[in-house]
Order: C-alpha cells, then structure tokens, then sequence
C-alpha cells in the first residue's frame, strides 16, 4: 500500500510539473498561476502547493526533471570519447534530441527564450539547485584539458576561456533557433558553427 501511494504521489508531482510547462509557455512565469497550474494537472491548488512551495520551485523542478532526463539520455547514445570531434558529436547529439522531442524544446524555449529571470528569482533557483552541475561545462573542459594534453589544441588557447566560448556559442545557437521558432536546421547549424569554432581551436 505505502509503494502505491508513493507511486501516485510521484505521478501527481509530474503531472503539476508538465502542467507547469505547458501555462508557463503559454502565460510567461509572471501570469502564470498556482490555479492555472493547478486545472490544467486537473489537481486543486492545495495539491500543488503540497508539492511545491512557489513558481520559482516548479522552475527548478522543471530544470532538474529535463536536464536529468536527457543527461541519462545522452550518456546512453553517444560515447565518452575526448577528443573534439567527439565533443562536435556531443552537441550535435544534443540539438537532435531537441529538435525531435517536442516536449524538451519547449522546456528550452521557455528556459532560455521566455523566462523572466529577475535577480530574485535566479537566487532562488541558484539555492535549490545548488548540487546541480553544469556539465556541458564539465564536458566541455574535460575535453579541451585532454586535447591539450596531447596537443592537438593550440598551446597559447586558455581552457578556462575556451570553455565559455564554446558554451556561449551552442547556447546562442539554440536560443536563435528556438526564439524563431524554427528548429529544423538547428543540427546543421550546431554542426557546422561549433565545427568551425574547433578548427580555429586546433593547431
């Protein structure tokens, strides 16, 4: 009985969180309300607070529920190689599940094109997910450190910095992409923008 209720608790708190994407997406964090929420999961607003205390929870929810997703996702259809080409493939693999999962572009739509991140509300996401890490940046490093170890990567290219500009670059791909709501060329453009990127990295 207590593994039931515990498996209709966790159902209950995901169908509040794709709730919570789809009024989010539609009214911007701001209009969006604990009522709206709450009808669309087909749940009163009780139930949804019982879950989560405000808005910026769901947000960190949200972010928590499809980054994990699709981290699992990742590690289980490309390889661990550390070389740039493998690092090109990474992304490449990446845009591919955005742009063929519906629900995961518009989690991304919303996150990077939509969301009104006053200072508050980072502060508050910051807190709850404070043991989350970037690993796109931790890939990201891991690689270039390995490239340059073997020195595949030029001697005067400073990691730290690299690193930014390889994730800066992916995520204005993407924000480009998703804000026109056109993501159909998105893999081509990770491919050929980031591949030129890695060209200018290489001895």
């Amino acid at each position: 009985m207590a593994r039931k209720c515990k498996e209709d608790a966790e159902k209950t708190r995901q169908a509040v969180i794709e709730s919570a994407l789809d009024v989010f997406s539609e009214k911007g964090f701001a209009k969006a309300t604990f009522d709206e929420i709450a009808l669309r999961a087909g749940f009163t607003k009780g139930a949804v607070y019982w879950y989560f205390r405000n808005k910026a929870d769901l947000v960190s929810a949200l972010i928590v529920e499809y980054m994990d997703r699709k981290r699992v996702e990742l590690s289980e259809n490309i390889s661990n190689g550390d070389t740039l080409d493998d690092l090109l493939e990474y992304f490449v693999r990446w845009a591919q599940i955005l742009h063929e999962d519906v629900r995961f572009s518009k989690f991304n739509r919303f996150i990077i094109c939509q969301m009104e991140w006053s200072e508050a509300i980072v502060e508050r996401v910051r807190k709850s997910l404070a043991k989350q890490t970037d690993w796109h940046l931790e890939k990201i490093k891991q690689v270039l450190v390995k490239s340059k170890e073997r020195g595949d990567i030029r001697e005067d290219i400073d990691i730290d910095m690299a690193c930014e500009i390889v994730r800066a670059t992916n995520l204005g791909i993407v924000f480009s992409s998703l804000n026109k709501f056109d993501d159909k060329a998105i893999v081509e453009k990770v491919r050929i923008g980031l591949g030129l990127l890695f060209e200018g990295l290489k001895k």
